[in-house]
């Protein structure tokens, strides 16, 4: 293994060597700067500061020799999979050049195709894959690069050592790992993804009662046709209102207990035995408060109810029938601050 890196520096040498000889830029120039200042680290074994400046060179004045330089660097600095790509570059541009440009490469095409396929044996490599139920648009990130679809489930040659990989569904948390390759190793991550958490539910009608500003809620008889003659006309009103009454309260006792009963889905959701947070403690009030009201309601309505019952079973039968007009009752309800609650009835006759 020592014989092989001393016989690569060897070579890397000679070339950047040949390639700064090559160059005819003047001493101002960055890019030769920038190479020969690189060179000069490769020398000492300095790859992590060497490859960057020669990089930066290649990137403000890109030459061939540069990259070949570059490739090398690479692969003596243990980027295995970065290297490859570097030489991959070169001899791809080595056809486009002139047949001057290309002597003037001397051995570099053959010596770049022998590197590569020695570092290609080396190269480790890592498939990604997505888990069947993860969701359309699902992102993928591998060191901070987002993938293709197409790169799912595809080997990845990379360099050895620690890759971050990032998994993310539409909306969801972000899934988070770190895979670490040695060199010639094969690796399988599935990733993790869950979906996006519910939206919350849309505030209720009870809400608003909660806070002790309840919309009241009526209950009206429609204006129904009374008769009355002398004696009787007081006791069909009491029915009236005694009927109105009953209906009004079994209305009231209703409502506000289904609303009551909405209020403790959220008392159980927030509250653990008598411990509750605000949102549960808030909605445990509300319960209690229309709870009393629907209490109070029903109560009304059998009342109600029954002395309406006992008026029309006990009440004479009319003589005369007289003139009829309409009678009305209304209802309405509202949790008190306090934790009670107000009933209201009104009517007309």
């Amino acid at each position: 293994m020592n014989t092989a890196r001393t016989t690569l520096s060897a070579a890397c040498l000679a070339s950047a060597l040949a390639a700064a000889g090559a160059a005819s830029a003047a001493p101002s120039d960055p890019a030769q700067a920038a190479f020969d200042q690189g060179v000069s680290l490769m020398e000492a074994g300095r790859f992590e500061e060497g490859c960057p400046s020669i990089e930066y060179s290649q990137q403000i004045d890109p030459r061939p020799g540069t990259l070949f330089t570059l490739a090398e660097c690479e692969a003596l600095r243990g980027r295995l999979a970065t290297a490859i790509a570097r030489f991959d570059e070169y001899l791809a541009l080595y056809p486009t050049l002139t047949p001057g440009q290309q002597r003037a490469q001397a051995d570099r095409e053959k010596s770049a195709r022998t590197q590569r396929g020695a570092l290609a044996r080396h190269v480790p490599g890592l498939r990604l894959e997505l888990p069947p139920h993860a969701p359309p648009g699902t992102l993928v990130e591998l060191d901070g690069r987002t993938l293709a679809l197409t790169a799912i489930g595809s080997r990845l040659p990379l360099d050895p050592g620690k890759h971050l990989v990032r998994a993310q569904a539409p909306g969801g948390p972000v899934f988070e790992r770190s895979v670490t390759l040695d060199k010639g190793e094969e690796k399988t991550v599935t990733l993790e993804v869950t979906a996006p958490p519910p939206p919350p539910p849309s505030p209720s009608p009870a809400d608003s009662g909660a806070a002790g500003v309840a919309s009241p809620i009526q209950v009206s008889t429609p204006p129904a046709p009374t008769t009355r003659d002398e004696g009787t006309g007081g006791r069909r009103l009491a029915i009236y209102l005694a009927g109105g009454l009953g209906l009004a309260g079994f209305a009231v006792g209703g409502v506000t207990g289904a609303l009551a009963m909405e209020r403790k889905s959220v008392v159980d959701r927030n509250c653990a035995g008598t411990a509750c947070n605000h949102e549960g403690k808030t909605a445990a009030d509300a319960m209690k408060a229309l709870g009393l009201a629907s209490t109070i309601g029903f109560g009304v309505g059998l009342a109600g109810a029954g002395a309406a019952a006992v008026l029309i079973l006990t009440e004479p039968r009319a003589a005369n029938p007289g003139a009829s007009r309409g009678t009305w009752i209304a209802a309405s309800v509202a949790p008190l601050d306090s934790g009670g609650a107000a009933l209201d009835v009104r009517g007309a006759w």
